[in-house]
């Protein structure tokens, strides 16, 4: 099948919307952050993608802030071919052959055209022997580039002939990606300490388990070690140090079961408010409740009394039904739920989802960001 003017860029954006396993792109002009979102749209920076860059940062260029934009991300990578001039893009089993480089002038300012490739093993083959003769880009330091070649081949030289996507979910996708780096280091932490014997018998899942270990590492541990990770970047650190690190202070911590059974007890409550046969049933009182619960609203204390006093109730069952009961949880989903409740943010979501779902989904805030990046991974 043949693709040009909008059917191209829609067709691609959705396609990578949709991706399950990879999306693997070669084209050696890579655009702004603003436009490789718009057209990429953000489920390439969850773990399950393995997302590759194929380039030419020679004759061909990749934007600054886009560069450190997929270096932040999960299962990224980007190399760099001389003289490459070809533009594949090969999402899970489907790959299209086109014209158009990864920019926005490309897709929307240009008469590009494309084609559906029903023979991808061959592609496939093709591309990995090219990624093979590339060389990784771990770091970059940006040259100054012909400013007649990027504004030509990236800028706004030609009128607009096409809309590219909105995108409005970028802190969403962050939040998806910090999730599965969380889920990463939990299963490091599980296969280097075996976890914490009586933790395990009282109930806790693992990614609670390593939410009571980061919170630990940030307010309790002796010189509070990940505190001042909150503003830096993360360590540098070998698989055998994060080792050493982690099964130093987790031989370290205590436990009380007196003290901490709270936070299985909040699980339960609410996921026995929220489940299915229940959700419909809760009342007004029930949803301060459930909000009483939340650790951000500490810092918010007036969003327990704005929340409840601003939305209706049955807005709020509706949404959080769809958020929790309808299957996996997904970036449109977060942003249909801040829209539907007032003043329940970007940290009330990510709370509610670990409270009701605490083996699937982790309790991501500043403790947790500041661990990871004090264990070197780096979160943005």
């Amino acid at each position: 099948m043949i693709f040009t003017d909008q059917q191209l860029i829609d067709t691609l954006h959705e396609h990578c919307n949709k991706a399950k396993y990879r999306i693997w792109i070669a084209s050696p002009f890579i655009g702004s952050s603003k436009e490789f979102l718009q057209i990429l749209g953000g489920n390439w920076m969850r773990a399950n993608i393995d997302f590759r860059i194929l380039t030419d940062i020679d004759a061909g260029f990749i934007r600054k802030d886009t560069f450190y934009l997929i270096q932040q991300s999960a299962n990224s990578e980007i190399k760099t071919l001389l003289s490459l001039h070809a533009k594949v893009y090969i999402i899970d089993n489907w790959c299209l052959l086109t014209s158009a480089n990864l920019t926005g002038t490309a897709f929307s300012r240009r008469y590009e055209i494309g084609s559906e490739c029903e023979d991808i093993k061959s592609v496939e083959t093709l591309f990995l022997n090219w990624w093979n003769k590339a060389s990784t880009i771990s770091d970059i330091k940006f040259k100054m580039n012909n400013d007649n070649l990027v504004n030509y081949q990236d800028g706004n030289l030609f009128s607009r002939k096409c809309k590219l996507p909105h995108y409005k979910t970028l802190q969403t996708d962050k939040f998806l990606s910090k999730c599965d780096k969380f889920i990463d280091f939990a299963y490091f932490y599980e296969k280097t300490t075996g976890r914490n014997p009586q933790m395990v018998s009282d109930g806790f899942t693992l990614y609670q388990e390593v939410d009571y270990f980061f919170n630990y590492l940030y307010h309790d541990a002796p010189k509070k070690p990940s505190n001042i990770y909150k503003n830096k970047k993360a360590r540098t650190l070998t698989d055998t140090q994060k080792r050493q690190e982690v099964l130093k202070f987790f031989k370290q911590m205590p436990y009380d079961k007196d003290s901490e059974y709270f936070r299985i007890e909040r699980s339960l409550f609410i996921q026995d408010k929220l489940r299915p046969s229940n959700i419909s049933k809760i009342t007004m009182e029930d949803v301060k409740d459930i909000l009483d619960c939340f650790h951000c609203l500490n810092s918010y204390p007036i969003n327990r009394t704005k929340i409840p006093n601003n939305n209706k109730l049955e807005n709020i069952i509706k949404a959080w039904n769809s958020l929790l009961n309808t299957g996996s949880i997904d970036s449109t989903k977060i942003e249909s739920t801040k829209k539907a409740i007032h003043y329940f943010g970007n940290s009330c979501v990510s709370e509610l989802i670990a409270w009701y779902m605490p083996d699937k989904y982790p309790m991501m805030n500043l403790n947790s960001e500041s661990g990871m990046r004090f264990f070197g991974i780096q979160v943005h």
